[in-house]
């Protein structure tokens, strides 16, 4: 035993037993096991078929807090990305997703424990819908043209993208200038997909992007509908009022009949013995080659008010006649008279007629110097009428100006 510790040998054994009891001390004093909390992990989601789900959140709202243990040295300087923390979506649903997170750590350190131990996943179906191409026109066409229904080629896109974004798709359209045209425009343009706040959606994909759009630019005029009446209301009864609506219509057809046309005629509205208003949709009578600009109004409310008929009088004076056609030689000078006149119009406003809503005349076109009994003449506006004034006539005389 003596001659074995004297020996080479046995220092040798000595000297590594003593270093291995010094690296001992050293690691459990010097780098000592230590448990520490690694923050904000990303969680990597694997496996997601895209082909038929989208993530509703963010993926890097996904992070964990990852419990590892190990020797000072290996875990003092961990980052989040030195942990590998993942969650398997394979043979997941639309909808929310409770999922276990599998967490694995670098050679020689030790997993304690994740938080959360389970994260929500929320999938979008991806679907495709298909959505018509609305053509925003901009823009007025040459004076006396307007554009006619404009129309695309196809017709509709298809949409594709997760459902909640497919579904807050309000307008798929294209826009379209034809300011100061005067025939057909043919474009190629590109398509927009947009929200109901017009904003476009970008997380949405579509085909075709781009459509042929054609806005036929077609002349056009304004005219005047008049309406059709037929017969008469019964004695002691007026059309008080016609009224039509609407009042004007825009036509289309070619340039050389639009420019003699003023106005179209309805179809025959009769009112013969009728004592009361009556309200009509009476479809208009065009000329051959001539048709409704807009294919949605085909007709006019056509309302004639018939009322019964009811007599007032009016008191006014000679001082109110107006003397037409007087010689240039001579002057007139009417006797002064007080002058009634009857009036009869619809019993509702009978009591609204005043004598300033009458015109009295004489016509003294032809007299000579004198004496001379003319005629009263009166006008007053519809649906009024005058229908007796008295006196009928008045004296008027005619002197020859100073010279």
């Amino acid at each position: 035993m003596r001659k074995f510790f004297a020996s080479n040998t046995a220092i040798k054994i000595l000297s590594i037993i003593a270093a291995v009891v010094m690296w001992l001390y050293v690691m459990n004093e010097q780098n000592p096991q230590i448990t520490t909390m690694i923050r904000d992990v990303p969680v990597k989601l694997l496996n997601l078929d895209d082909s038929k789900f989208a993530l509703i959140q963010d993926p890097s709202e996904f992070k964990v807090n990852v419990k590892v243990k190990g020797r000072r040295s290996l875990v003092a300087d961990l980052k989040p990305n030195d942990i590998n923390a993942e969650v398997n979506m394979r043979g997941r649903m639309e909808g929310d997703n409770l999922i276990r997170v599998d967490v694995a750590t670098p050679p020689n350190v030790e997993f304690i424990d994740v938080s959360p131990r389970e994260i929500m996943v929320t999938l979008d179906g991806i679907i495709e819908e298909q959505m018509p191409v609305v053509v925003d026109v901009t823009g007025t066409p040459a004076s006396g043209f307007a554009a006619d229904k404009p129309l695309t080629k196809p017709q509709a896109v298809v949409v594709k993208g997760p459902r909640s974004m497919v579904n807050a798709v309000k307008k798929v359209s294209t826009r379209i200038d034809i300011s100061d045209k005067n025939s057909t425009v043919v474009s190629t343009l590109p398509i927009r997909v947009l929200d109901g706040q017009d904003k476009e959606q970008k997380n949405v994909t579509f085909r075709p992007d781009v459509v042929e759009v054609t806005v036929p630019i077609v002349p056009v005029s304004n005219v005047q509908i008049l309406p059709n009446i037929n017969g008469n209301p019964p004695e002691g009864y007026i059309i008080r009022d016609v009224r039509i609506d609407p009042p004007t219509i825009t036509v289309t057809g070619s340039e050389d009949i639009l420019k003699n046309l003023q106005s179209v005629n309805t179809e025959s509205i009769n009112i013969e013995g009728r004592t009361s208003t009556l309200s009509v949709d009476a479809k208009f009578i065009l000329p051959r080659g001539v048709t409704v600009f807009d294919e949605d109004t085909q007709s006019a409310r056509v309302t004639v008010e018939i009322e019964r008929l009811a007599t007032t009088t009016v008191n006014t004076s000679s001082n109110e006649i107006e003397i037409a056609e007087i010689p240039l030689d001579l002057k007139a000078e009417l006797e002064y008279k007080e002058i009634t006149l009857t009036v009869t119009g619809p019993e509702s406003i009978i009591d609204k007629v005043n004598k300033n809503m009458v015109k009295l005349n004489v016509n003294i076109a032809g007299l000579t110097e004198g004496e001379h009994s003319v005629r009263i003449t009166a006008d007053i506006s519809r649906p009024y009428r005058i229908i007796q004034i008295e006196p009928a006539d008045i004296r008027v005389t005619l002197q020859k100006l100073s010279q």
